[in-house]
């Protein structure tokens, strides 16, 4: 079967574009489990044939609105089920959590209400390691990046796959993603934290 269109993820960091003559809109983290940091998530398009980089509709709907910390805004598919949204990494890379943005009081019948995420090196390796079911999403979806053993993957590439939308629509809407990876433990071991004011003023050398 033909793949359908996608927005693809990989190379360098782009400033976010915003729409012209509208303000920005709120500007909300996701909330990070403990112990992550946010992953370079960086969105071009991919050379491979089958996976076009998504065609626009018009200005402020492309892969760019994915990662501008702006809920207002979103990318939008344009074709046949699957929309595939690819997250590319430079080098083989420990992911822990995918968060997704999903709002339904805005998109209706453009909110995903079926998700596949699959892993793996390249686009002919690919393995579904979760399928999510989302009834009238409003907020931040965690997705855990994790084996059988509940220890984070590593990997080369993400493929986030919207199988179905709300009320059977045909184009989706993705407003944000983050991919979080697990924050490695200094080499001279663990401190605890500073919470009293004391300490706190003695947490840094100046």
């Amino acid at each position: 079967a033909r793949a359908g269109p996608c927005a693809c993820a990989a190379g360098r960091r782009e400033p976010a574009q915003q729409r012209p003559g509208r303000a920005s809109g709120p500007r909300l983290p996701c909330a990070r489990a403990e112990g992550t940091r946010p992953a370079p998530l960086h969105l071009t398009p991919t050379p491979h044939p089958r996976y076009p980089l998504q065609r626009l509709r018009g200005s402020g709907f492309g892969v760019d609105q994915l990662r501008d910390d702006n809920l207002e805004t979103y990318w939008q598919s344009d074709g046949s089920q699957p929309h595939l949204v690819n997250i590319q990494f430079r080098r083989k890379t420990t992911v822990k959590t995918l968060c997704i943005y999903a709002d339904y009081k805005s998109d209706e019948s453009y909110t995903p209400s079926k998700i596949s995420v699959r892993v793996g090196n390249n686009f002919h390796n690919l393995q579904e390691i979760r399928q999510l079911e989302l009834v009238e999403p409003s907020g931040w979806i965690h997705v855990p990046l994790t084996d059988t053993h509940k220890k984070p993957i590593r990997t080369f590439m993400i493929q986030i796959a919207v199988l179905a939308n709300h009320q059977n629509g045909r184009d989706t809407h993705m407003r944000q993603i983050k991919v979080y990876t697990p924050v490695e433990e200094s080499s001279i071991g663990k401190f605890p934290r500073c919470t009293t004011i004391d300490f706190m003023m003695y947490r840094s050398i100046r």
